[in-house]
């Protein structure tokens, strides 16, 4: 299931993230290009990989945080 969000070109990547409000709009933009689940986790994963390649993203955050 997290695989899903690797399947996405990372210059697509890049461009849904910037282009996304929020983690859970990214998500959700990436679970409609691949056609199911994409859990943010997974969305964060992959943005830290790129991050740690040097790749600029912004800074996203959780629509709702999470319970304590």
């Amino acid at each position: 299931m997290g695989d899903r969000v690797w399947q996405v070109p990372q210059d697509q990547f890049i461009t849904v993230w910037n282009d996304a409000r929020s983690l859970d709009e990214a998500a959700a933009k990436f679970k409609a290009l691949v056609n199911g689940n994409v859990p943010c986790w997974a969305v964060m994963a992959r943005a830290m990989s790129l991050r740690k390649d040097g790749i600029a993203l912004k800074p996203l955050t959780r629509s709702v945080p999470l319970p304590a």
